[in-house]
């Protein structure tokens, strides 16, 4: 990427999800190859998918709303209107949480009928969501803080120090761990209270985290790599080269998925390490999640996502 990944973040939000990915000397790259992959038009900007169990939901970012999109065919199932610059969004098994991340807050939706049910002030900038099954966290980008609700009623349970610009978050089973975007680190919380376990080094520019079952894993916007972390002590155990800005990243039957934000594609990374498969998808995709069936890609430039079979 030649462009200013400070000034690229002032207009696009990545999100989060996870990987795992081991480096090997000879690692072998497929080419960018086709896929069955069809497009659909959402808002603008979109910036973050999650997946309700029945439908993908899209932040449009640009556009301050979110769009319900139905996981089959793709149908729109209609838009509801958010906070300004919706960023990033999460599912707590019955609603939909957004990231308004210059609202200073965070929006619970129903999933069923995207009805309003709360609205919660939360640190500055929020710009990454993540749940522990019992409460919703908030990374606050603005602050440097992230901050811990109880799904049941929105009650602030915490606010945590952690670094600079923290974007992403990723839940082991028992902590919660935080990619720093201006640090080159991620924090360890643990859970039930916030407690900092340690700050580890990443890449450059940590842009997306996730848990594989047993490994934390971040993609480094600015090295084109991801980084495998040991969940129990935080020790670098190893890095894979991907794509162009990887970003928002997936583990996903067995495999891990990668958005190369500046590559306009997603790639699939085998649990040895191989990159096996790279799909083109649209303009600097943004968020990735699955259905089980498919991967949507969220396409930042192109006004649309992209559902790729597999």
């Amino acid at each position: 990427m030649k462009r200013s990944f400070l000034a690229t973040r002032a207009w696009f939000t990545v999100p989060l999800v996870l990987v795992a990915a081991i480096f090997a000397p000879g690692v072998c790259f497929s080419q960018t190859e086709a896929a069955l992959t069809t497009s659909f038009a959402v808002g603008r900007g979109p910036a973050a998918v999650v997946f309700d169990g029945s439908n993908i939901w899209v932040a449009n970012q640009f556009g301050d709303s979110v769009t319900k999109l139905r996981a089959s065919d793709g149908v729109s199932l209609g838009s509801f209107a958010t906070g300004v610059r919706p960023s990033a969004l999460a599912y707590d098994g019955t609603n939909v949480w957004v990231a308004n991340k210059f609202s200073n807050n965070v929006m619970k939706l129903s999933a069923s009928d995207g009805a309003l049910l709360q609205t919660i002030q939360t640190g500055q900038g929020p710009e990454a969501l993540a749940s522990d099954g019992s409460n919703v966290w908030v990374a606050n980008g603005g602050d440097g803080t992230v901050t811990k609700l109880r799904l049941s009623d929105g009650a602030k349970l915490g606010t945590f120090a952690v670094g600079s610009r923290p974007i992403a978050l990723a839940f082991d089973g028992a902590n919660m761990w935080v990619a720093n975007n201006d640090s080159n680190s991620v924090t360890k919380l643990r859970a039930k209270d916030g407690v900092n376990l340690g700050t580890f080094r990443a890449g450059q520019r940590p842009a997306g985290i996730a848990f594989d079952g047993i490994n934390l894993c971040v993609t480094n916007f600015y090295s084109k790599s991801v980084t495998r972390l040991r969940a129990t002590d935080g020790a670098t155990i190893d890095k894979v080269a991907v794509g162009d800005g990887p970003s928002s990243i997936a583990f996903v039957g067995g495999y891990i998925w990668v958005a190369n934000y500046g590559g306009g594609s997603v790639s699939r990374i085998a649990p040895g390490g191989t990159v096996v498969n790279t799909y083109s998808v649209g303009k600097t995709p943004s968020g990735v999640t699955s259905d089980g069936a498919s991967i949507w890609v969220a396409n930042a430039s192109s006004d649309s996502v992209s559902k790729v079979i597999l």
